[in-house]
């Protein structure tokens, strides 16, 4: 088939699912961005930060879920702490240095445990790339067009006269000249 009698899509067809995308991803970022979010509280700062320190005497489970005196204790602590000002960061380092960095639940995003923030974004932006590659491909792919031998079979099986595959014809198909 000529590049002349090529169907030709619209721009509508191949630009509108991107740009749908766009739109809904951007009002998503903007309304996550721009909501109005109020100051946390103390006792918020106290909760946030005892789910991101782990019991030292408990398996798998925060400070905030847990009710071993060790977790209590570590509690007051951290509302302590906050009263008295300390950062989230300073109140977590303090307490990976007295029971070490496994106390933390959630890693530093500083050296080797960066990967672990960083790994699943970058598996992520290429889980993308590929996607839109393959889906590139596949709305530029020529679609199957009919040869003028597939003209002549279709014509001559209307009007009902027998097709006789020949081997002489390029998909082995015959037709009943």
């Amino acid at each position: 088939m000529s590049e002349a009698t090529k169907p030709t899509r619209s721009p509508l067809r191949t630009w509108g699912p991107w740009v749908a995308l766009f739109v809904v991803v951007v009002a998503v970022l903007s309304v996550a961005t721009f909501t109005s979010r109020t100051a946390p509280t103390a006792q918020d700062r106290v909760n946030n930060i005892s789910f991101t320190i782990k019991c030292p005497v408990c398996a798998g489970e925060s400070v905030a879920v847990s009710n071993a005196p060790a977790s209590l204790e570590i509690r007051k602590e951290i509302a302590e702490q906050v009263q008295q000002g300390q950062t989230d960061e300073q109140i977590r380092s303090y307490y990976a240095a007295k029971y070490g960095e496994a106390i933390l639940l959630t890693p530093s995003a500083s050296g080797i445990n960066a990967l672990v923030w960083i790994l699943p974004v970058v598996a992520l932006a290429l889980a993308i790339a590929g996607l839109a590659i393959a889906f590139r491909r596949w709305s530029i792919s020529d679609l199957d067009t009919a040869t003028d031998a597939d003209r002549e079979i279709v014509a001559a099986a209307m009007a009902g006269e027998p097709i006789d595959p020949s081997p002489d014809d390029e998909h082995g198909e015959g037709n009943s000249r």
